[in-house]
């Protein structure tokens, strides 16, 4: 936590008297903090406390620019390789898969490494990958609600989203109703262009992940009404892992935590499908 808002208030501010008032004002939080919480609500208090000390809403403001610019920039080569691919879809789920290096909860926001990176594992294999149960869920008539991540990697998204409507699949993509971290937000939708693939809602809060205790109207319709929910990224597994609803998460282990909770190694690309469980007893007097 402390990690997290030292970076975030230097991306405002070079004082280090701020950056000393935000540890302090973090400090004084910290001993209140429920560790049984998920990691994403946990880090929320990080980023509220850099807002509030140094009064800017969105410190990530001109990353979340230079990743868009950079995603769109890299975009024409790497669609072209997921459109002509021999399996489509796969290849935009991957594109998609690759897309999720971008992250500054996790420090990664420089424009040359994020590139370096993409195009390094622009040939990695999905450790876990379950397209074929995935495949087999859309169609037409069928529902799809994908829950968005961070800005920049919104620009891939719209290669999985649009091969997804393109099966007769209606697909509904979330993004946050305010900044937190570099979470893509309607204004980062419009920039990747995500209007023309998908309808895009809000999810109602400015939380990391999904907290559902604070969702909108809109949002928690959209996520009942799914036939498939695709959650995209470290924040929505860890809010919406264990759910009940049917659910595959997206996403590249970026830390030994997730990795071994979804029993891959650090850094592996996972597509991995959490099925629906059924809330009715079958229980029989």
């Amino acid at each position: 936590m402390f990690r997290q808002a030292l970076d975030a208030a230097r991306e405002v501010t070079d004082d280090p008297r701020l950056h000393l008032r935000v540890l302090q004002r973090l400090a004084e939080r910290v001993t209140e903090i429920n560790l049984d919480h998920t990691p994403a609500l946990v880090s929320y208090d990080a980023y509220r406390v850099v807002s509030e000390v140094t009064g800017v809403a969105d410190p990530y403001a001109r990353q979340k620019r230079e990743t868009n610019a950079l995603a769109l920039r890299l975009l024409p080569r790497v669609r072209d390789k997921a459109v002509h691919a021999a399996d489509p879809l796969s290849a935009a789920l991957h594109l998609a898969a690759l897309g999720n290096t971008i992250d500054a909860g996790i420090g990664r926001t420089d424009p040359a490494r994020i590139e370096a990176e993409i195009m390094r594992l622009l040939g990695r294999p999905f450790r876990v990958f379950d397209i074929d149960e995935f495949r087999a869920e859309l169609g037409p008539g069928k529902r799809l609600l994908y829950l968005g991540d961070n800005a920049g990697e919104i620009v891939f998204d719209t290669v999985l989203a649009d091969r997804i409507r393109g099966t007769g699949t209606a697909v509904t993509y979330s993004v946050k109703s305010g900044p937190i971290i570099n979470d893509a937000t309607r204004e980062d939708a419009r920039t990747a262009g995500m209007e023309a693939h998908a309808a895009v809602i809000e999810t109602g809060s400015d939380d990391i992940g999904v907290n559902f205790e604070r969702i909108s109207g809109e949002f928690r319709a959209a996520f009942a009404g799914a036939d498939v929910i695709l959650a995209k990224g470290h924040g929505n597994f860890e809010t919406c892992s264990g759910r009940p609803e049917n659910l595959y998460f997206l996403l590249k282990a970026k830390c030994p935590m997730v990795a071994a909770e979804l029993g891959v190694e650090l850094n592996d690309l996972v597509f991995k499908h959490s099925p629906a469980v059924s809330l009715v007893s079958s229980f029989k007097a």
